[in-house]
């Protein structure tokens, strides 16, 4: 729990900061111009990386992958976003057990896009997970059987930063968060904690 602590501290100013701007300074035509204004709709798509925790023995992994949003955009400063990943490592253990995650969430996004081609933002979602692989569906060893694949309850916080480079085509330079997942871990309590970075390319459509 310290992790997830730590994490919530360094998330929530950035929060306030973005969204205690919002509510202070109205977006003025010039930079609304810059940045083409604000789409309805936004589709991520790009590479992830997941730092993980390993399942029964809690050892730390790096899974590579993909993911994808939609962000729905009620007004300027507010969206609604559905969000799923695929992330992957061959070789876990030292017999090369395998293990895949797939990721499906839903939640706010709050963004800043009174910076001309820079939109920050911070977003909260929730949603479950799928695991699977051998790490799951071969004996861990002394006669065990296997764990079967997992299903489980995901929620993750955190921000990013896009650049618009025009009115259709962004770059999400960085979209960083905290993971907290609960596959089962063979009774060796069932959560842990993660890592998500995603980086890619920014589809907009339509026009606030």
């Amino acid at each position: 729990m310290p992790r997830i602590s730590k994490i919530l501290r360094l998330c929530l100013p950035v929060f306030c900061a973005l969204f205690g701007a919002r509510m202070v300074s109205a977006q003025t035509p010039k930079m609304d111009a810059e940045s083409g204004g604000t789409p309805k709709v936004e589709i991520f798509a790009g590479y992830s990386y997941v730092r993980a925790d390993l399942v029964v023995s809690g050892t730390p992994i790096s899974l590579h992958g993909a993911s994808g949003s939609v962000a729905y955009n009620v007004n300027n400063w507010l969206g609604l976003v559905g969000d799923v990943g695929y992330y992957r490592q061959g070789a876990v253990t030292a017999n090369r057990l395998s293990l895949n995650i797939q990721s499906y969430q839903f939640g706010p996004r709050l963004s800043m896009r009174n910076h001309g081609h820079l939109v920050p933002y911070v977003q909260g979602l929730v949603g479950g997970g799928h695991a699977g692989g051998t790490l799951y569906t071969t004996s861990l060893g002394g006669g065990l059987a296997p764990l079967g694949t997992s299903n489980a309850l995901l929620l993750s916080a955190g921000v990013g930063l896009d650049w618009k480079l025009s009115h259709r085509l962004g770059v999400r330079i960085l979209q960083a968060e905290y993971l907290y997942s609960r596959f089962d871990n063979a009774n060796h309590g069932n959560q842990q904690n993660n890592m998500r970075l995603s980086t890619g390319l920014v589809f907009s459509f339509g026009r606030r």
